[in-house]
């Protein structure tokens, strides 16, 4: 069931972000083509998508690190 809300929320967010990229290159760069509006919007999500990844590896990385030293006294 959580991987079913989760794949889920990432769906409709993913929509919501493709869409609001598709307004916002129409409305800024309108003489553009539509394959270069595609492009810059894949760019953009490409980079989201990494720093998402990074920020949850670096985040799982110090959860295993305060496991590791749990038992070590101050």
């Amino acid at each position: 069931m959580r991987k079913l809300g989760g794949i889920l929320l990432a769906v409709g967010l993913g929509i919501l972000i493709g869409w609001g990229l598709y307004l916002l290159f129409g409305l800024a760069f309108p003489r553009l083509p539509l394959p270069v509006k595609i492009a810059f919007a894949a760019i953009a999500i490409g980079l989201i998508l990494l720093l998402a990844s990074l920020g949850r590896e670096r985040y799982r990385a110090s959860k295993e690190e305060k496991d590791k030293f749990k038992e070590v006294e101050k």
